[in-house]
């Protein structure tokens, strides 16, 4: 007699039905961050001020932010962004909220994972400009 064949099973060339291979739901990281805009932003005026940031030089936007490296934390970032990111999240602390690879630009999503939970990243540069990221989540 012929037994049945699981149409797993069928696709597989195998006997005993496999369970199907589903992919993994899309995973999400958390952050904030402290942007500074500088003259090469693709958009270089600051959110927070509603001023151009032309005239603000990559070299000098680096320097501010590893100022701020040397003194930020996970406990005074929030405060930290609200007084001098550039992005419109600075009214958040530099909350970004859940976000799926794709949705930021890939040096942003790559220096996220980079990290653990609760660390602060090295600069980061992205055509919005340079940041500090705290992985949040």
């Amino acid at each position: 007699s012929i037994k049945p064949r699981s149409a797993l099973a069928q696709v597989s060339g195998s006997r005993c039905p496999r369970p199907l291979q589903v992919a993994p739901a899309m995973s999400k990281v958390r952050c904030s961050h402290l942007l500074i805009k500088n003259v090469n932003s693709r958009n270089p005026v600051s959110r927070r001020t509603g001023q151009s940031t032309e005239g603000n030089s990559e070299e000098a936007a680096m320097k501010e932010l590893l100022d701020i490296k040397a003194k930020i934390t996970p406990e005074n970032f929030a405060a930290m962004a609200q007084e001098r990111s550039d992005c419109g999240s600075f009214k958040e602390g530099g909350d970004l909220g859940p976000f799926a690879e794709g949705e930021m630009m890939q040096a942003f999503w790559d220096g996220t994972n980079a990290l653990k939970v609760g660390e602060i990243s090295n600069p980061i540069k992205t055509d919005s400009g340079l940041h500090l990221i705290l992985r949040t989540a």
